[in-house]
């Protein structure tokens, strides 16, 4: 994979919203409407790729395809183009976008860390693991490629451990408990970097991201059950609507109490409609489409702030999301129906 990695260090500019603005429309405009979607479910893997390779994928499309076929081609050319338009879009910002940055390129650090992780416990191949990875965030790209050429999880987490963000990790830990305690430290740093922005939209997003979080790790340990320590492991601090204390609370209710606070919530009626299936992949798969498409809604308007370059952030990622939803239910013959069903329109 080319590596297009950037990091919070580059120089910023002064922010010229007007400018911005102009820019961030004009890029809004080429996304993927939801007429767009259903062609691209009505195609196979292959014209998908030749589809997206005549938009706004075209580059990476083109430079990708000498190494790549099918959906190899598309997952790297998506992470190739989700990493460069972030990139632009965080240049463009200038300096009032340079606090945001930390919170948006430290989410892609975690996601590869983690994707990482997950690959070298479970003994899957580098290059699988490497097709998940996006190219960007605040450690240089060229770091996270190095460890990929690490055999183990556990020599994954010493290389981690030599940089000082990442001390706190054990080697000898659980990868779940992993997990848990580098989104904790995620969250943490945003919600501390954020601390005199109480009420903004963005830190709303957060909070309510950290609500999600942790009402997908309290059904997962109330249907599965759980110790003490692993309620303390799997929790963040930090919500919109649940504390700590709150969702001690959550957690062993009976079903009738737990429905009853949760309806109060934007959450609720997700939770009713599908709390009696037999498994929690389809709420949690709710809720995280809930979580996208409030930040859609949330972040219009405000155009002398930064919000619509967080907007078109938001955006951008569901476009990408979708689009991999798409090639990656094709390629597995999964019914047009259930992948519709998955896609943030």
């Amino acid at each position: 994979m080319v590596s297009n990695a950037v990091s919070s260090s580059y120089n910023l500019g002064e922010t010229n919203y007007s400018y911005v603005n102009t820019r961030v429309r004009a890029m809004e405009s080429k996304l993927f409407k939801k007429d767009v979607y259903i062609k691209l479910l009505n195609m196979e893997v292959p014209q998908i790729a030749r589809y997206i390779g005549e938009h706004e994928y075209k580059n990476e499309i083109v430079n990708l395809s000498s190494e790549y076929r099918g959906i190899e081609l598309i997952e790297h050319a998506l992470n190739e183009n989700l990493a460069n338009t972030y990139d632009k879009l965080l240049k463009m910002g200038g300096k009032k976008a340079s606090k945001y940055t930390f919170a948006v390129l430290k989410r892609w650090d975690i996601h590869n860390i983690i994707s990482i992780l997950r690959g070298k416990f479970a003994k899957v191949l580098t290059k699988d693991i490497e097709k998940t990875l996006i190219p960007i965030g605040e450690i240089p790209y060229t770091f996270i490629q190095s460890l990929l050429t690490l055999t183990t999880y556990e020599d994954v987490i010493k290389k981690l451990k030599k940089i000082d963000q990442f001390s706190f990790l054990d080697e000898h830990k659980e990868i779940a408990d992993i997990e848990s305690e580098l989104y904790k430290n995620y969250y943490c740093g945003v919600l501390d970097k954020f601390r005199k922005d109480k009420k903004t939209l963005f830190i709303n997003f957060i909070k309510m991201e950290i609500d999600i979080i942790n009402l997908r790790n309290i059904l997962r340990m109330r249907r599965y059950g759980f110790t003490v320590e692993e309620e303390q492991k799997n929790v963040i601090d930090g919500g919109f609507y649940f504390n700590i204390e709150k969702l001690g609370e959550l957690l062993r209710a009976s079903d009738t109490e737990f429905l009853a606070v949760i309806n109060k919530t934007p959450y609720g009626q997700i939770f009713e409609s599908h709390w009696s299936e037999p498994t929690l992949f389809t709420l949690e798969e709710e809720l995280e489409k809930f979580l996208m498409g409030y930040a859609k809604k949330q972040f219009k308007g405000e155009h002398l702030s930064i919000i619509p370059i967080l907007h078109y952030i938001i955006s951008k990622k569901v476009e990408v999301d979708n689009i991999r939803k798409i090639s990656r239910g094709k390629s597995s013959n999964i019914q047009n129906k259930i992948i519709e069903e998955s896609l943030v329109i």
